[in-house]
């Protein structure tokens, strides 16, 4: 994985057509879809957040619940905290049949195409103004990972580049220089690197991972549409390559679930991966120094921003509300607390503190101009799944399949 918990559970397609079609049945809204739910005047408007998160998150947000009168004296902000993702659109037809559904919830962009496209949330661009939401706050870079057909259905909460890491102290000892800028430099580095039970570079056959590597050399999946274009060829060739030459391992071939494990377990001096590794590594391998610089150019600057926002559902009681509620959380002091706990603030005016915070990730500013979103087809599971069964065909099971003819297989069920 590219994320210990990234990948949403099989269940979750069949909940959402449950969810888009208890939408459909209607509800408790007025004839203009925004509701009736302000009450009386004078009357405060409750909103409702769900998440899924730490007990450290609900911290945050339960602070941000007990002062969002300062600014919103018509609001009540209650806050509802789900196990997991999972458990989250496990219980969500239910509590919209039940009418006790959030009216807003906080997501990861990796998976939110899916349920953008197939009607979940509510596009936010004809409330902003009356909202008085000021959307200049976040950066375009942000702000266009969740515009979907130009449409704005995100308030963005926090961004972060791709990275690739390197196992410091390896590369010190092997007497290497300055850290490589392109894969072409990686693949002589790796060649040095490679060593008794030590392998150059972990390549990861996680689509998180993979799609770092084709935005490189300015490919993407396209939403589905450009899956096996030209560029997205030439990156899984160079990853074959890799294999073929021996000095790449991925994970499954050493018995651990994800890169990190390998990387802390130092069986591969090199890997692709994201902010979570700091946090990871101080428990798995506080001994250990990595460095952190930019996915490596193949033919460009590319690479993929994790990102997550807040997200009106369509059937919110009220969307003005909610949407007032979803920008409070954007304010200084609670983006600053997340800060703290690791999250790039996506408001333009914190961003700069959390690299003097953070100072390993440093290098990895100029790449919030240039990362982008993932780009999955809408059946993003069935793609990812696709995705990694083919390479791991290939690389762990001898297919004899090229890079070519593996993706042209894939973009044959995504037309």
């Amino acid at each position: 994985m590219g994320k210990v918990n990234k990948k949403f559970s099989a269940m979750l397609v069949l909940c959402l057509a449950l969810v888009v079609g208890l939408t459909a049945c209607g509800g408790n809204k007025s004839a203009d879809n925004t509701d009736n739910g302000s009450g009386d005047a004078g009357e405060k408007v409750t909103v409702n957040f769900g998440f899924w998160g730490t007990a450290q998150d609900l911290e945050i947000y339960q602070k941000a619940a007990d002062t969002i009168s300062e600014q919103y004296p018509e609001l009540e902000l209650k806050i509802k905290q789900y196990p997991s993702s999972e458990q989250f659109w496990n219980t969500l037809p239910g509590e919209i049949a039940a009418g006790v559904a959030p009216d807003f919830i906080k997501m990861s962009n990796e998976g939110a195409y899916e349920y953008i496209n197939k009607g979940l949330f509510s596009p936010i661009d004809e409330l902003v103004q009356a909202a008085g939401v000021d959307m200049s706050r976040f950066p375009d870079a942000s702000k266009k990972i969740w515009n979907v057909d130009g449409k704005q259905y995100g308030v963005p909460n926090s961004d972060m580049p791709a990275m690739f890491f390197i196992n410091e102290q390896m590369w010190k000892d092997a007497g290497l220089g300055e850290y490589p800028m392109t894969w072409d430099e990686v693949i002589e580095a790796a060649k040095v690197l490679n060593k008794g039970n030590v392998k150059g570079i972990i390549v990861n056959l996680d689509a998180f991972h993979i799609t770092n590597y084709v935005k490189s050399f300015g490919g993407g999946w396209g939403n589905g549409e450009t899956i096996n274009s030209p560029e997205n060829v030439k990156a899984l060739e160079m990853i074959i390559d890799m294999y073929d030459e021996g000095l790449a391992v991925t994970p499954k071939s050493l018995g651990f679930g994800w890169d990190g494990e390998v990387f802390s377990n130092e069986q591969g001096a090199m890997s692709t991966g994201g902010y979570w590794y700091k946090g990871y590594l101080k428990d798995a391998n506080p001994d250990l120094k990595m460095v952190a610089i930019p996915v490596p150019k193949g033919t460009t600057n590319g690479s993929t921003m994790s990102s997550d926002a807040y997200m009106v559902l369509k059937d919110a009681k009220n969307k003005e509300a909610a949407l007032k509620a979803a920008y409070y959380m954007t304010n200084d002091d609670t983006q600053t607390a997340f800060m703290e706990l690791g999250f790039n603030p996506a408001v333009s005016s914190l961003s700069e503190q959390y690299f003097e915070k953070n100072p390993e990730f440093k290098a990895l500013q100029p790449a919030l101009e240039y990362s982008t979103d993932y780009g999955y087809p809408t059946d993003t599971k069935r793609f990812t799944d696709e995705l990694v069964k083919e390479l791991e065909g290939l690389i762990l099971g001898g297919s004899g399949k090229t890079a070519q003819q593996i993706l042209d297989d894939i973009q044959g069920q995504f037309k």
